[in-house]
């Protein structure tokens, strides 16, 4: 069997910092707490950890102004 290279990221997440763990941590508790109507914006606040981050914020934001 041949590994890819580079191995493919178990996570989307980009973790530059260690408030980045700390914040990923936060969210994982915050999701455990909410309501099935905050999952649209739990979900959202994990996007902010990736790197690509606009895009979904541009997107959040689109869905929010209809």
């Amino acid at each position: 069997m041949f590994m890819k290279f580079p191995p493919k990221p178990k996570t989307p997440y980009i973790f530059k910092t260690p408030q980045d763990k700390q914040i990923l941590k936060k969210l994982n508790n915050l999701a455990e707490k909410t309501s099935k109507k905050d999952e649209p914006l739990v979900k959202f606040l994990y996007t902010q950890l990736e790197d690509d981050w606009r895009t979904p914020l541009e997107q959040y934001i689109d869905k929010l102004l209809k």
